[in-house]
C-alpha cells in the first residue's frame, strides 16, 4: 500500500512539474507582441429577461455554436466584476467566437446549430449587442 501511494505522489509529482515547465515554456516575454486569434472576431452580448436562464444560454452556446465546424475560437461566459467602476457589466452572456474567413463566419451564420439557437434564444433577449471586429494583420 505504501508503495502504491509513493508512486502515486510521485507520478502526479512528475505531470505537475511537466505541465509547469510546458506551460512556462508557451509563455511569451514581456516585450513580444501577443499572437492573434483570427482575423474576424465576433463579439455578442446578451440581457436575459430572466436572468436566472443565464448558465442555460451558456450551455447552450458552449455545447451547440461553440462545436460549429468553421469557429477558430470561442468563449462562452458571464460578466468578470473586478471592481472596476467603467466596465459594462450590464448583460447576462457574452459570447466571442472567432474565424479565419468570411465564408467561415457565413457558414456559422447559416449552420442549423446556429439558426435553431437563435431562435429558440431570441424571444428571452431583453437585448442583444452584436459586434464584428475584424483583424487585417492577423495571420
Amino acid at each position: 500500500m505504501y508503495t502504491r501511494a509513493v508512486k502515486w505522489n510521485r507520478t502526479i509529482g512528475s505531470f505537475l512539474l511537466a505541465s509547469i515547465l510546458l506551460g512556462l515554456a508557451g509563455c511569451r516575454s514581456h516585450d513580444e507582441t501577443p499572437r492573434r486569434i483570427s482575423r474576424i472576431n465576433h463579439i455578442v452580448l446578451i440581457k436575459l429577461q430572466d436572468p436566472d436562464l443565464t448558465e442555460m444560454l451558456v450551455s447552450d452556446c458552449r455545447n451547440r455554436l461553440e462545436r460549429i465546424p468553421s469557429v477558430a475560437g470561442a468563449y462562452t461566459g458571464r460578466h468578470g466584476d473586478f471592481g472596476r467602476s467603467g466596465v459594462d457589466g450590464d448583460y447576462d452572456v457574452g459570447f466571442f467566437v472567432t474565424f479565419e474567413t468570411a465564408e467561415d463566419y457565413r457558414s456559422y451564420l447559416e449552420h442549423p446549430d446556429h439558426v435553431g439557437l437563435v431562435g429558440e434564444w431570441k424571444p428571452k433577449f431583453e437585448w442583444i449587442r452584436i459586434h464584428d471586429v475584424v483583424d487585417e494583420t492577423a495571420r
